[in-house]
């Protein structure tokens, strides 16, 4: 038996399954890459919430600072009208405080809504991959 003969021998369903096998990893190979992808997306939603819960509650800290030293009398002042005016700069700046963390609240919700779609999308690219 000549090579050539003997090649006809083999099954010519090899070629098909190995063909099959070289797509399936490709799918495979497809479907890993979008999922890293949205892995990558969930990741860079996170960090910046995080930054700006930080400063916020920074800020609030020192806004409670002032306030707990005013009422505790840790603070002197020359006249009432600079008492006053102390207490109108710390009603102030608790309304931007107060602003601050309303325009906050709203955009951590709308943030995290968005989080929540990319990890839904995440879970149903897991759930067709499977």
């Amino acid at each position: 038996m000549d090579k050539n003969e003997k090649s006809k021998e083999l099954p010519t369903w090899w070629h098909q399954d190995h063909k099959k096998w070289i797509k399936d990893v490709g799918q495979w190979q497809h479907e890993s890459d979008r999922l890293v992808a949205l892995l990558y997306q969930l990741e860079c939603a996170l960090p910046e919430h995080s930054s700006m819960l930080n400063n916020h509650v920074a800020g609030i800290e020192q806004h409670d600072g002032y306030i707990q030293r005013y009422e505790d009398g840790m603070l002197e002042f020359e006249s009432m009208e600079k008492k006053q005016e102390y207490h109108h700069n710390l009603s102030r700046l608790h309304a931007k405080m107060k602003d601050e963390h309303t325009r906050l609240k709203q955009m951590y919700a709308s943030e995290m809504e968005k989080f929540r779609a990319l990890l839904n999308k995440l879970l149903c690219e897991c759930d067709d991959s499977g």
